[in-house]
């Protein structure tokens, strides 16, 4: 099970200080989502992160950095899918122009799983899964619904929102492919800290990181 972090769409301080010392501490998935960045500042974002982790990083915006610097893949909102004229070059990209590169995207229904995707998803990231404050399912997530979807879609499936250290043992059983923890990071004084406590949760799972 993978493990990913998506970074805050504010900004932290320090933030690529502390994403750079995840990257030391092994961390494969970083989700890059700053959806008020100009094309500017994502570059200088991305240069102040050294570059031999720039192939861990998978951008939400400003697509056509992901080739300027190597990056892991790029991620898809469901505006970018829409069938708006004016995101059709984005559409084009996808099909034809990146490769090897991962593509993700996002689902906010279980049910949306098992309808047939127009593009060739590496997985596909599913949520608000959890409730932050009680590691409960939110409303319309049920774990064998969830458990169906795995076995039956044929389609990789990452919880998003609401995750913690928590809810690992939880998504194993499960047999998702991955977790990608967000709030519980950045909404913390020490991010950092809360990610080490993320990777003691795997360890304890015996979970590969």
């Amino acid at each position: 099970m993978q493990l990913m972090v998506i970074t805050s769409s504010k900004s932290v301080p320090d933030e690529t200080g502390v994403v750079t010392k995840m990257f030391e501490s092994g961390l494969q998935y970083l989700h890059l989502r700053k959806p008020k960045f100009t094309t500017t500042r994502m570059i200088e974002y991305l240069n102040e992160i050294p570059a031999q982790y720039h192939n861990r990083i998978i951008i939400h915006s400003h697509h056509k950095l992901a080739l300027k610097f190597k990056l892991k893949g790029v991620h898809y909102t469901s505006t970018h899918l829409s069938n708006k004229i004016k995101y059709r070059w984005i559409r084009f990209r996808l099909k034809f122009k990146f490769g090897s590169l991962i593509k993700t995207r996002n689902h906010t229904r279980v049910n949306a799983m098992f309808e047939k995707e127009l593009y060739d998803f590496d997985y596909i990231m599913l949520g608000t899964m959890f409730n932050n404050l009680n590691n409960s399912f939110y409303s319309g997530f049920y774990e064998e619904s969830i458990k169906d979807a795995v076995k039956t879609s044929n389609k990789k499936i990452v919880a998003r929102g609401g995750t913690s250290p928590e809810i690992v043992t939880k998504c194993k059983e499960m047999n998702l492919y991955g977790i990608a923890f967000k709030s519980y990071i950045w909404n913390s004084p020490t991010p950092y800290n809360q990610y080490l406590n993320i990777i003691n949760a795997f360890k304890q799972n015996q979970l590969p990181l």
